[in-house]
C-alpha cells in the first residue's frame, strides 16, 4: 500500500532542525513522515564550546537515537541540489528524496574572516585554544587580542573567552599578560543597550580586559593588528569570530555569502513548499535561540501546508544569551527592534537555563542531559519576580549545592558529590572555575 502521509524533509542536524522535529510532532494533526538529513551523526551545542578548554564538559546529542525516539527516518546524507517543481532532493550521495514540505537548515560554514588570525570555530578549535593558554601560562606569549571582524553580528562568544582567559591567567598568577578585545560594535554585545553593554564593559574592567569598541579590523601580521585607517595593535596572537556562509545549493535562490532570503512565514524565496531556519537564512544575527524561534514558525507553516489549522506565530525575534564569566553567569533578554530596557540579572531568565533557549530543544536537551527541570513547561521567563528577590535566592541555591558537594566528598561519596555539581552546573549555565578540578579529581576518585 502507497504511504500517503504527508512527506517533510529536514535539511540539516542543529538547532533549528531539531527544534522543528520537535514541534512538528507536538503540533501536527495527522500523521507525518519525516526523514532528517545531515552528514554528521553527532549534535554538539557549540554555544557550550568557548567553556570546554577551561574544563567545560562538550554536550553532544547522537542525532540517529534523537531521530528514532521522535518516529524520525535519520539519512547521513547532505543536500547537493533541489529541483522545486518535482519537489525531489539530490543528496550527496546520489539519492533523490521526495518531499511535500522540505526545510532547509544545514546552518552555515565557520571560514577565517580576519586574515592572520585563528577562528574560534567552536569544537573544532577547543585543542588549539588549549594549546594558546599553555603558552599564555609558560610565557611564550604575553599578549593577546581578541577581535570581533566586521561582518559578526552575534559577538557573545568573543567576550567569555576573553572574560575567561582573564580569570584561568589570574588563577595562575600570570596578571603579566595582556588580554584585549577589539571590536566593530561600538560597546560590548550591543544588541542587548546601552544598560547590559556597561554592565559587561566593567565586568571586562573588573578583569583587567582592554577594550577597543568602534574599530574595525583588517588582518593580522607580523605581531600587528591591522586596523581600518591604518592603525596598528601589537600582539602576539589574534584570536577571532569567524565570518558565515553557506555553500551553494543549486535550484535555490541565495544572496551574498549564500544566505537563502525568506519571509517573515520563513518561506523561501522563489519556492514552492520550502521553508528555511537557522544561521541558513539572511537574518544578521546567527544565533540559536533565534534559529529555534525560527524553526517554530516554519513548523506552523509546514503543518499548514499539511491541512492543520493552526495558526502562524509571527516572527518576532527575542535575543536571549546566556553569558558565561567563569563565575555567576550573566542572563540577558531583548526584544530586537524594540525600545524597551534589555532584562539583565545574575538569576536565569528562562528555564530550564541552558545555554540555546529553544522553546522545545531547551527542555528536551535538559532532560536528556539530565539537568533537573519539568519539560513540558517549556521555555518560561522568571520576569514575575523581582530581580533582585530572584538572586538571592538563586545565589543560595547554587551555594548549597556546592556545600553538599564538599560535604558528600568528604565522606568520600564521590558518586553524590558529584550529582551535586551537576545540580550547581544546572544553575549556573557551567561550574565555577574553582570546581572544575574537583569535579576532575571526583571523577577519578569513583573510577578508581
Amino acid at each position: 500500500m502507497a504511504d500517503d502521509r504527508f512527506q517533510v524533509v529536514i535539511a540539516g542536524g542543529g538547532v533549528a532542525a531539531l527544534e522543528a522535529v520537535l514541534a512538528i510532532r507536538a503540533l501536527e494533526h495527522r500523521p507525518t513522515s519525516i526523514e532528517l538529513l545531515s552528514p554528521s551523526r553527532d549534535f554538539r551545542l557549540q554555544a557550550l564550546s568557548v567553556a570546554e578548554p577551561f574544563g567545560g564538559d562538550a554536550q553532544t546529542l547522537d542525532l540517529e537515537q534523537f531521530c528514532a525516539v521522535h518516529d524520525v527516518v535519520y539519512r547521513s546524507e547532505g543536500v547537493a541540489e533541489i529541483w522545486g517543481g518535482p519537489q525531489r532532493i539530490l543528496t550527496d550521495r546520489g539519492d533523490e528524496v521526495f518531499y511535500d514540505a522540505l526545510l532547509m537548515a544545514t546552518g552555515a560554514r565557520r571560514t577565517s574572516a580576519l586574515p592572520g588570525s585563528h577562528p574560534f570555530r567552536g569544537a573544532a578549535d577547543v585543542a588549539w585554544f588549549e594549546t594558546l593558554l599553555e603558552r599564555l601560562q609558560r610565557g611564550a606569549i604575553a599578549d593577546v587580542a581578541f577581535a570581533v571582524p566586521r561582518q559578526v553580528k552575534w559577538s557573545l562568544p568573543i567576550w567569555e573567552l576573553a572574560m575567561l582567559t582573564a580569570g584561568w591567567l589570574a588563577d595562575r598568577n600570570r596578571g603579566d599578560a595582556r588580554i584585549s578585545v577589539v571590536t566593530h560594535e561600538l560597546a560590548p554585545v550591543e544588541v542587548f543597550g546601552d544598560a547590559v553593554s556597561s554592565h559587561i564593559a566593567t565586568l571586562l574592567a573588573e578583569r583587567g580586559v582592554e577594550l577597543l569598541p568602534a574599530v574595525g579590523v583588517v588582518r593580522f601580521d607580523q605581531g600587528k593588528l591591522v586596523c581600518e585607517g591604518g592603525t596598528e595593535v601589537r600582539v602576539d596572537e589574534v584570536v577571532a569570530l569567524p565570518g558565515l556562509s553557506v555553500p551553494e545549493f543549486p535550484g535555490v535562490p541565495q544572496g551574498r555569502h549564500g544566505f537563502i532570503g525568506c519571509d517573515a512565514e520563513m518561506r523561501v524565496d522563489g519556492l514552492e513548499r520550502v521553508w528555511a531556519a537557522g544561521d541558513s537564512t539572511w537574518f544578521p544575527i546567527k544565533q540559536g535561540g533565534l534559529a529555534a524561534q525560527q524553526a517554530e514558525i516554519a513548523a506552523a507553516g509546514i503543518l499548514r501546508a499539511a491541512g492543520a489549522e493552526i495558526d502562524i506565530p509571527p516572527f518576532r525575534p527575542v535575543v536571549r544569551g546566556a553569558l558565561i564569566t567563569g563565575e555567576r553567569p550573566r542572563f540577558m533578554r531583548a526584544e530586537v527592534g524594540e525600545d524597551s530596557d534589555a532584562a539583565l540579572t545574575t538569576s536565569p531568565l528562562w528555564w530550564p537555563p541552558i545555554k540555546v533557549a529553544g522553546p522545545r530543544l531547551g527542555p528536551y536537551l535538559a532532560r536528556h542531559w539530565s539537568i533537573d527541570g519539568d519539560g513540558e513547561r517549556g521555555l518560561e521567563r522568571t520576569e514575575d519576580l523581582e530581580p533582585a528577590e530572584d538572586e538571592r535566592e538563586h545565589d543560595a541555591a547554587v551555594r548549597l549545592a556546592l556545600g553538599f558537594a564538599e560535604i558528600d566528598a568528604r565522606e568520600s561519596d564521590y558518586e553524590e558529590a558529584l550529582r551535586w555539581l551537576q545540580v550547581a552546573e544546572r544553575l549556573n549555565v557551567t561550574l565555577p572555575a574553582e570546581y572544575v578540578q574537583r569535579r576532575d579529581d571526583w571523577r577519578a576518585a569513583v573510577a578508581r
